[in-house]
């Protein structure tokens, strides 16, 4: 029996697809043994006081990163928090909610690797990098039917954004087991996976060979551009890809697993990367 929960930390900008992959796990896994946390409710300052302040969501200083670091530390040791609430659609911080760890806890923010934080409480980490086209779309998109801004509000602020994301987010890229990459491709979105570190433990190969899936790559890099080992797995938007994904499902605890309907995603690519992500978090408790 394990002493602590399993721990999962995504990074990534705000609008990046955090929220979506999770969501998704948390369906993948069954809600019932997933604690999802959103690391971004530990923002200070509400919407109007980082405007005032000159602050980004992406930078630090608009973060209580001490509270958060000490709230993953119990989270790991199986202890309940009472965790701050953000309300992200007015841009406020409202009050606490109590949270207590169950057999996973998903962490997911734009700072989850920063420091005072510490990379070893988590068994996998999974950083998100969209192409830049897809990302604006999708933050413009999320920010102004979702978050209250006006269309000229948020390009307005993109330059500042830009700037803080590639400062205090693009930094914890290195330190990822997984990179994500969602980019455009012929008949949708296809996607770049990097495995690396203790991803690099789980034989992707050998489940694409057993189901001879033509829609997706795997090459060995011996040197991705953070200079890491790594294999690229390779994913075309193709019906196909649901046969890998279904192969990797039937691969996870019989405990809380839903068929792959449940999933309710709209693309192959995503409904593989969910999969894939939850794989490889299991595999590192067996």
């Amino acid at each position: 029996m394990r002493e602590h929960p399993l721990m999962l930390g995504l990074v990534g900008a705000s609008g990046s697809g955090k929220t979506t992959l999770t969501q998704g796990i948390v369906r993948l896994l069954g809600a019932h043994g997933v604690t999802p946390v959103n690391l971004d409710d530990y923002l200070r300052y509400s919407r109007a006081e980082r405007a005032a302040r000159g602050m980004t969501d992406a930078d630090p200083a608009a973060m209580d990163l001490d509270r958060m670091a000490a709230d993953l530390v119990a989270l790991r040791a199986g202890r309940t928090i009472e965790k701050p609430v953000y309300d992200h659609t007015i841009g406020a911080p409202r009050g606490s909610e109590r949270v207590a760890p169950t057999g996973l806890v998903i962490a997911y923010g734009a700072l989850t690797l920063t420091p005072p934080v510490q990379v070893e409480l988590f068994d996998l980490t999974v950083y998100f990098d969209p192409h830049p086209a897809l990302y604006r779309r999708w933050r413009e998109e999320r920010d102004v039917l979702q978050r209250g801004y006006t269309l000229a509000e948020v390009q307005a602020a993109w330059p500042a954004r830009e700037r803080d994301i590639q400062q205090y987010i693009v930094v914890q890229r290195p330190l990822a087991d997984v990179v994500v990459r969602f980019v455009p491709g012929e008949t949708g979105i296809d996607l770049r996976l990097l495995l690396r570190r203790r991803a690099l433990t789980f034989d992707v190969a050998g489940v694409v060979q057993e189901t001879g899936s033509s829609a997706v790559q795997i090459q060995q890099l011996a040197a991705d551009e953070d200079g890491l080992p790594a294999v690229l797995v390779t994913a075309t938007s193709d019906p196909a890809l649901d046969r890998l994904s279904e192969a990797l499902r039937a691969r996870l605890p019989r405990s809380g697993q839903v068929t792959g309907d449940s999933l309710n995603a709209t693309h192959p690519t995503l409904r593989f990367a969910q999969t894939l992500i939850a794989a490889l978090l299991l595999h590192k408790s067996l």
